[in-house]
């Protein structure tokens, strides 16, 4: 059985999908409980069962109600996808960044955090699982005017780095993803000019290609993956010296850079999102 959570749009529900569609029972968290019925649908229409269970992860009690529903509908729990989350665009000297790094750490780590904490008894008292949890190339390398966000998604990857090696020796393995920018209403608040730089001309990755790389992921045991294969280069420089790494993310500002390393190939994120509803919730 495969737990996710921030399931109702976007990355959530694409996770959801791809793993139904190999068979897998699912069980679908988030806080929207309209959205999370059409997923639901969705995830039956494929042949496969579902269990949508209306939570907000920051609540100690939601995610406990949620993990005990999970239990007595499946009797197990093979698979977490740490999902949820928000993201905020904004300079650093703005009144609201300390804000919105709070309400970043709340919804994306602390969130993630509590989740965690309440399916491993599971996991180690069947002896087998996998965590999977969604960061950002962000996670490894932040952006001018995403700081908040980087500064959470580096966090994500500290938990999962510090999670796997906690874990060592059991059959828990845990995967971090690391997807460069992905077509989800995540950024949607933002105008295109209040987008960091390199992100204005970039083709989105879409949400599909991020579902079939967590579940390549849990298959394969991979600790960490970085979409697209690409980004490895950015944060390959960023390893070396900070130098390197601030001069290929400028140089990821000019469109014929991005369009020769693949990352410019198509529509930018608001001409692919342009044609949306909106949202009444965000989830990556």
């Amino acid at each position: 059985m495969v737990l996710v959570t921030g399931a109702s749009r976007g990355i959530g529900r694409a996770i959801a999908l791809a793993f139904a569609g190999e068979g897998a029972r699912v069980v679908l968290a988030a806080r929207s409980a309209e959205r999370l019925a059409q997923v639901e649908n969705e995830v039956r229409d494929l042949g496969a069962e579902a269990l949508s269970v209306q939570t907000d992860v920051t609540s100690h009690d939601a995610v406990a109600a949620l993990v005990e529903a999970s239990v007595n509908r499946f009797g197990r729990i093979d698979v977490l996808v740490n999902n949820a989350g928000i993201g905020k665009v904004g300079g650093i000297e703005s009144s609201a960044f300390a804000d919105d790094v709070r309400q970043t750490l709340q919804a994306s780590l602390f969130g993630m955090i509590t989740v965690t904490q309440h399916v491993l008894p599971i996991l180690r008292q069947q002896g087998s699982g996998a965590i999977v949890n969604m960061s950002s190339v962000m996670g490894r390398k932040a952006f001018a005017r995403f700081g908040s966000y980087a500064i959470v998604m580096h966090s994500v990857s500290a938990f999962s780095d510090s999670l796997r090696q906690e874990l060592a020796g059991t059959d828990i393995g845990v995967s971090v993803i690391h997807p460069a920018l992905t077509a989800t209403d995540l950024l949607r608040e933002a105008t295109e000019a209040e987008m960091p730089a390199p992100f204005r001309h970039m083709t989105p990755l879409s949400p599909d290609d991020v579902a079939h790389a967590v579940i390549a992921a849990v298959r394969r045991g991979k600790r960490r993956v970085v979409l697209p294969r690409t980004a490895n280069m950015l944060l390959l420089g960023e390893a070396v010296s900070p130098r390197v790494g601030d001069t290929i993310a400028a140089a990821l500002t000019r469109r014929p850079i991005a369009k020769a390393l693949g990352m410019s190939r198509g529509k930018t994120y608001h001409e692919t999102i342009s044609n949306r509803p909106e949202p009444a919730t965000r989830s990556r």
